[in-house]
């Protein structure tokens, strides 16, 4: 198969590609006996029938027409992994001639290239990330998270404060209507934690044991019922008994209970260590983030529309598969986390459109620093791909020359060459977290 290419306005191309009639001839003849395979012909068993008979009941014509499709599709895949063009989008075959037995078969192909931009600068990267050690208020905080859950409550004669817990009944009302479950027996409520409207937590303060209080507002527009959303919602509701929380003190008996340890001193230390761990393995990971954010910055040009759009909808259909594998609708999704398919579609297209960017910097990047992809590289992505199987390899590689996929190789060969050379390049700048 021969190919070239002719570069046209912008970055657009035209690849020319003559397929050998040998490849013509074995293309008609696979056409003739698939279609002969269907065929259901008097006298003839399925795929038996010859070439004159078949063109008698679905035409020649039909015969090399889909030949030329199957020539078409195969050759432009290996066409384009043969000039190694990274494409973007469908391209332009215009009108072709009608294929024929033992002729070459010549046409040509428009289509866009993915866009190559440059960096305003291509060095000198400088990052800013958390500490990959932890600071005596991270490890107070984290002492103080497990402090909340070792707490009492107790009963106080006092009125309810703002992150008081009120044992309250209540009932109540939707547009003066009673709705299902409106009747509440003595419950434990706990305020300052967006349980209810803010309306509801600011009625109950001040109010002493044995007291009453009436609770009135709006119904958002967040509430999951949206049938109640924009009516008014009255509680009357009764305090029977206010309590507030207590913390155990920070001493070696807390130490003890919390961990296991002898002292305060010790549960500190265990503490620490645990988030210096945590941090640790994060640290590098945060490195290439702030990295490919620097990198991306730097990005000089206008990212296609079409590529962003492409990515979000593959990031999408990836995503919509994981809630499958889950077994959880995009209804049931969406109703638990109370996005809405808007906001879904704006998040996608977000993170499509800083992916995007990222790769394209990191392209420029390494054409900046003329790193080189070879032929090996190729070779031993596809082997480890296939697991390290040679045989499975030369497979795999022929199939990714068929469908055009070999460019792609290259392109996140390339995204990994840069990455590297970006991480061991970039000063890290560490700094405690506010």
């Amino acid at each position: 198969m021969h190919t070239s290419v002719e570069r046209l306005e912008g970055d657009r191309v035209r690849i020319t590609v003559t397929v050998p009639a040998a490849d013509v001839d074995v293309a008609i003849a696979s056409a003739y006996a698939a279609i002969g395979k269907k065929l259901r012909i008097p006298g003839f068993r399925p795929g038996k029938a010859p070439r004159p008979v078949i063109d008698m009941h679905v035409g020649r014509e039909a015969v090399l027409a889909e030949a030329q499709e199957d020539v078409v599709s195969d050759s432009y895949g290996r066409a384009i992994s043969q000039e190694d063009l990274r494409t973007l989008g469908q391209p332009d075959v215009g009108e072709l001639a009608m294929i024929d037995e033992g002729q070459d078969f010549t046409y040509s192909a428009e289509v866009a290239l993915r866009p190559e931009f440059t960096l305003s600068k291509a060095d000198a990267f400088e990052v800013t990330v958390p500490s990959r050690t932890s600071s005596d208020r991270e490890v107070d905080a984290q002492i103080e998270y497990t402090r909340e859950r070792f707490a009492t409550l107790e009963a106080v004669d006092q009125a309810v404060g703002e992150n008081d817990f009120a044992l309250i009944s209540f009932v109540g009302t939707v547009g003066g209507e009673a709705y299902e479950g409106n009747s509440v027996d003595k419950y434990l409520y706990e305020l300052g934690r967006g349980m209810m409207p803010a309306e509801f937590d600011a009625a109950l303060v001040g109010v002493v044991p044995g007291g009453s209080t009436v609770a009135e507002f709006d119904i958002p527009d967040t509430s999951s019922n949206e049938e109640f959303v924009g009516k008014q919602a009255r509680f009357e509701i009764d305090v029977h008994e206010v309590k507030t929380k207590v913390l155990p003190a920070l001493d070696d008996e807390f130490a003890a209970t919390a961990g296991g340890f002898d002292s305060m001193e010790e549960y500190r230390a265990d503490v620490r260590k645990g988030l210096d761990e945590a941090k640790e393995t994060a640290h590098m990971r945060e490195i290439e983030t702030a990295a490919l954010r620097a990198v991306a910055e730097r990005l000089e040009g206008d990212v296609p529309e079409e590529m962003i759009e492409t990515r979000a909808n593959s990031m999408a259909r990836e995503f919509f598969e994981t809630l499958e594998e889950r077994g959880i609708s995009v209804q049931e999704y969406l109703q638990m986390t109370g996005v809405t398919p808007e906001q879904m579609q704006n998040d996608l297209k977000e993170q499509a459109d800083r992916r995007v960017r990222e790769e394209l910097a990191l392209e420029a990047l390494c054409r900046a620093q003329k790193l080189e992809v070879t032929d090996m590289d190729v070779a031993d992505a596809i082997r480890e791909i296939a697991g390290g199987d040679d045989t499975a390899a030369a497979t795999l590689r022929d199939n990714l020359a068929t469908n055009g996929a070999l460019p792609i190789v290259r392109e996140q060969i390339m995204h990994k060459k840069a990455l590297k050379w970006l991480i061991d390049s970039v000063t890290v700048v560490e700094e405690e977290q506010s």
